[in-house]
């Protein structure tokens, strides 16, 4: 009886602390694009802008494109995404964008990370907010 519950504090133990990641690590960022319509979006490049630190503006880093379902894998090695030590780390930031449309619109997403994660539904968005005059006063609402 003792030996297992020292087997199952250590296996608890070791499952709790984790692991650190190395530089060369693969870690992934997945996720889905739509059409404004809500269609999946595919074939076309999504891209993505990486600002680290030393950057004063964000840089074109990668892209990646979405199957016919309009899910993608966007995957970077662990040193890409955080830089820095183990006790001073440091994200990096990220945008993943989608093209954009003929009369300018678009959609994009703004994250940093370390580890794998998933991302929101990439989707333009129609906003045509309607005006009315209420009991108290104006107000806005999205059809």
């Amino acid at each position: 009886m003792r030996r297992a519950l020292v087997t199952s504090l250590a296996f608890l133990a070791s499952a709790t602390t984790g692991c650190d990641r190395y530089p060369e690590d693969p870690i992934f960022a997945y996720g889905r694009a739509l059409q404004r319509d809500g269609t999946p979006y595919s074939g076309e490049s999504l891209s993505v802008q990486r600002k680290t630190r030393e950057d004063e503006a964000f840089q074109p880093f990668s892209t990646v494109t979405p199957g016919a379902s309009g899910e993608f894998t966007l995957e970077m090695l662990y040193g890409e995404a955080v830089s820095g030590t183990y006790a001073l780390r440091e994200m990096n930031r990220f945008t993943l964008a989608l093209p954009l449309d003929a009369d300018g619109s678009g959609a994009f997403v703004a994250f940093f990370f370390q580890d794998d994660m998933e991302l929101p539904t990439l989707q333009a968005w129609d906003a045509h907010p309607a005006v009315s005059i209420g009991e108290q006063g104006p107000r806005v609402a999205f059809p």
